[in-house]
């Protein structure tokens, strides 16, 4: 048996998944803030994917909500919710059952081991994490299932960002061991104090030079900007997908300031363009033969 699975991220809807007539519909909405036009905006979609199948019953609706949502839609819910960590909406008329998730219905079943596969799917949507190691349920199956389809979906960012994690981990476990010790030897009470202090920057020195060292070898490197990374992801045609991509890097915690990827493409062109004319102001600025070590917009002395 197969359902009809509708994907809609802030205004952005997907094609259906799977179809079949024997079963129920189910309409799934991931939103970033929810309030009463997102509530009307489900009733909409659900009565719209019932006239347009010609289903037998109403659709389900699951809504899950990433960040706020708004007290007048919390009083919409009734009792008699059939999952304990979803709030159950008023349906009467659109849906079959509204289900509807949130950071807070959540929460008081995050303990629990192993976690409900549907629970780990709506905390991996929620969280929005780049990397398992960052959950503390990482070692979870059904976490560590999504994280492997994630990392065939979104290539080699997610496992870039869990190696840079792990790294990031050492060095501070290393450098908070040795401080530990160089705190340890400076109240060591059976030494002189000169003793103490002298193996105290002995051990703080070493600490340095082990932090400098993995700066040097550019095992952490600088975060890449979106445009940067934007630019990473051209298809075949060397182009960027900005329509086709734009709400899988919103969900990796990209271009946060911005609504629609018309307005990052808009951005993405200006500063280019930006970015070019300054360049070319460089190239003629770099013509004459004597060099000046003047600061940027200073005045140079006519010849």
């Amino acid at each position: 048996m197969l359902l009809i699975i509708f994907v809609c991220i802030d205004f952005i809807r997907s094609e259906p998944v799977n179809c079949s007539n024997d079963l129920p519909r189910i309409l799934i909405e991931i939103q970033n803030k929810a309030d009463m036009n997102f509530y009307q905006r489900l009733v909409d979609y659900s009565r719209s994917v019932f006239r347009q199948h010609k289903a037998s019953t109403l659709p389900i609706v699951v809504a899950i909500v990433i960040n706020s949502t708004t007290r007048y839609l919390l009083e919409t819910e009734i009792p008699g919710s059939r999952i304990p960590f979803a709030k159950q909406l008023s349906s009467i008329g659109w849906t079959s059952s509204c289900l509807f998730f949130s950071a807070e219905t959540i929460a008081p079943y995050l303990n629990e081991t192993p976690l409900n596969p549907l629970l780990s799917l709506v905390h991996c949507l929620i969280e929005q994490e780049t990397s398992l190691i960052n959950f503390t349920q990482c070692d979870d199956p059904t976490l560590i299932f999504l994280y492997t389809k994630m990392k065939n979906i979104f290539g080699d960012h997610i496992h870039d960002n869990e190696n840079s994690i792990h790294i990031l981990k050492n060095v501070c476990a290393q450098s908070k061991s040795e401080c530990y010790k160089a705190k340890a030897a400076l109240e060591n009470q059976d030494q002189p104090v000169g003793v103490r202090i002298e193996t105290t920057v002995n051990i703080l020195n070493n600490t340095i030079a082990y932090v400098d060292e993995i700066a040097q070898k550019r095992h952490l490197e600088d975060p890449l900007s979106d445009f940067e990374f934007a630019e990473q992801q051209v298809d075949k045609n060397g182009h960027i997908p900005w329509k086709a991509q734009f709400q899988q890097w919103k969900i990796l915690g990209r271009f946060e300031q911005y609504k629609s990827y018309k307005s990052a493409q808009s951005a993405y062109h200006r500063t280019m363009k930006k970015q070019k004319q300054t360049e070319q102001t460089e190239q003629q600025q770099g013509t004459p033969v004597v060099a000046s070590s003047s600061p940027p917009g200073a005045r140079q002395p006519s010849s």
